[in-house]
């Protein structure tokens, strides 16, 4: 009986050593089989929204697109085929394509300083007609800039709240603009996925010497993929102070005083072109939009347009062909085919 129960065991031991063999030469000759053309997974072609909300996949970049014909109105009627898409200078296949429908995360910066105390309430009159502008799915956060960096009111889509936020909002002193930006794009923007956008009135003269540089703000705006419209008051407070500085140009005076009003006025002119440039340079590389308004009274007109602008945007979403994630920065471009159609987005990202 022991003989028999030993051979038994030996059969069982070259039986399981003759299995291991086999699996062994199996996966050596698929590792070096190379794999054919048909089992590659099938490039799904771009798809079309059918007009329903849309989610974005995490391999995929998100591109709001502007597109306006020769006389500046919206092209809404363009199809998918009608776009292409680059990534450093590299063609992407379009992975998927919609007119609309993705809601917009929207922070409303308030520059609160003193020099807009005159024109809060004309800003508040028209930032409350702006929200209502928006789809009852967007959502909202309010932030006050001067002194200090506050959310007034956190995310929200309820109409009532953000009137109620708007009417409590007080003035400061000076102006912490990049602090403004820079928590607006991380803390709130950043933590929130899809189409993003910050909107501010502001002349963009950071007085209130806060721990963010301009550049640090900027490129945190990138990051995020946060595009910026400024309602820029530059013009409004060039105009007002190059009025003052005619009049003490011809002022008989020769002065020391009238010389010194005379420098200053010059040193906020010299600022408010240098703000112009920076304000204009976040708007157009983030994708969004400056407007330079004459008047006050134009701020109605302008944030009209600002909302048209992001119920008329295109939606479109690519998997860049270069999968590697490092982090540097990609440049990005739209082009439409048809002539006479002028498509913008933002310039760049930054892959995470």
């Amino acid at each position: 009986m022991k003989a028999k129960g030993k051979r038994q065991k030996s059969k069982i031991k070259n039986g399981l050593a003759l299995l291991l063999m086999i699996f062994v030469s199996a996966v050596v000759v698929c590792a070096q089989t190379p794999k054919r053309e048909q089992d590659k997974p099938a490039k799904a072609p771009a798809k079309e929204s059918s007009g329903d909300t849309i989610a974005i996949e995490t391999s995929e970049v998100l591109l709001p697109v502007t597109v306006r014909d020769s006389r500046g109105q919206f092209a809404a009627s363009l199809k998918v085929e009608d776009f292409d898409v680059y990534e450093d200078g590299i063609p992407q296949p379009i992975s998927s394509f919609a007119l609309k429908r993705m809601p917009v995360h929207v922070a409303l910066l308030i520059d609160t300083s003193s020099s807009v105390t005159r024109e809060l309430e004309d800003f508040k009159f028209a930032a409350l007609n702006f929200i209502n502008q928006l789809d009852p799915e967007d959502r909202i956060c309010l932030i006050r800039f001067d002194d200090i960096v506050e959310l007034v009111q956190d995310w929200t889509s309820n109409r009532n709240t953000l009137k109620r936020a708007l009417n409590r909002l007080g003035t400061g002193m000076f102006t912490k603009f990049n602090d403004a930006l820079y928590l607006a794009a991380k803390e709130q923007l950043g933590q929130v996925t899809g189409r993003k956008a910050i909107i501010v009135l502001t002349d963009g003269i950071d007085s209130g010497r806060g721990s963010t540089t301009s550049e640090r703000a900027f490129r945190t705006l990138v990051e995020e993929e946060t595009s910026v419209y400024v309602v820029s008051k530059t013009r409004i407070q060039g105009r007002s102070d190059r009025d003052k500085l005619d009049f003490y140009l011809k002022n008989s005076s020769s002065g020391a005083s009238n010389q010194l009003r005379i420098d200053g006025l010059k040193l906020a002119l010299a600022e408010l072109e240098s703000s112009e440039r920076y304000l204009t340079r976040i708007a157009e590389e983030t994708g969004g939009r400056i407007f330079l308004p004459d008047s006050f009274d134009d701020l109605s007109d302008v944030y009209q347009q600002v909302a048209d602008e992001l119920r008329s945007q295109y939606l479109i979403f690519y998997t860049p062909t270069n999968p590697t994630r490092d982090g540097s920065y990609r440049s990005v471009r739209v082009k439409v085919k048809t002539q006479g159609y002028r498509a913008t987005t933002r310039f760049g990202y930054y892959p995470k």
